[in-house]
């Protein structure tokens, strides 16, 4: 599992997330099918940065027949990437490349970036899954454009401080409505800070529970924004 944050607001879009790989199988048992867990890997790529247009995040299955799905985007761009795709494009590209060739696996991906109609910058945020072969358009609805975020794969810590929860009062169970967040105010500094604060938050919380660590490792952050080059504001990197 993972967690993948993506948000889109007025100045730009920001994709962010893990670097856990946790590898699970199961045993058969006298008393039925144990299954294992493992945290393999602190330094999986999980954010991509496809032809300096578009961004990219993964979650959901770590691997396709034994590989870490990682190790496919290079091909995927080699084969499906032109310098004439565009963001509009990318998701079907990506539910073709993984699809029928790799039996659809329970694979996600978060796309964002932006397209020129009329002369104006366009910001398309799509979340693509392999596995139902669906893909849906996060960020527009009835051809307006609608500002917020989107977060896939480990998702209970978020959704536990952000979403309406019942909490017992001493008689009673009791909603504690969501307090709205006004997503059309933020500014890219405010996103940034808000996916960043997304996976820490739910990586200090696991860590705590009595529950797999499945998210964890450097956080990566990646901005896109109309007309310029898109920015990692962090990114793990090779070192000895």
């Amino acid at each position: 599992m993972s967690l993948i944050v993506t948000l889109y607001v007025p100045e730009g879009m920001v994709i962010a997330g893990d670097s856990r790989l946790t590898l699970s199988w199961t045993n058969k048992t006298a008393g039925g099918d144990q299954l294992h867990m493992i945290s393999a890997s602190d330094s999986n790529t999980k954010i991509f940065c496809i032809n300096q247009r578009f961004g990219i995040g993964t979650f959901g299955a770590a691997d396709i027949k034994g590989v870490p799905i990682a190790g496919f985007i290079n091909q995927f761009v080699e084969e499906k990437i032109t310098a004439q795709t565009t963001i509009d494009q990318l998701p079907q590209l990506l539910l073709d490349f993984f699809g029928m060739k790799y039996d659809y696996p329970a694979a996600h991906f978060h796309t964002i970036g932006y397209s020129h109609e009329q002369g104006i910058s366009v910001p398309h945020a799509y979340v693509v899954n392999i596995a139902a072969r669906q893909i849906s358009r996060v960020n527009a609805q009835q051809q307006e454009i609608r500002y917020g975020a989107v977060w896939g794969g480990e998702t209970e810590v978020l959704s536990r401080l952000l979403n309406t929860v019942r909490m017992f009062n001493g008689k009673d169970w009791v909603e504690t409505p969501v307090t709205p967040i006004p997503w059309n105010f933020m500014t890219l500094q405010d996103a940034i800070d808000f996916a960043k604060y997304a996976v820490r938050t739910t990586i200090d919380t696991i860590r705590f529970q009595q529950k797999e660590k499945t998210v964890g490792g450097p956080i990566d952050i990646l901005v896109i924004r109309p007309n310029e080059a898109p920015d990692w504001i962090a990114k793990k990197s090779l070192v000895a």
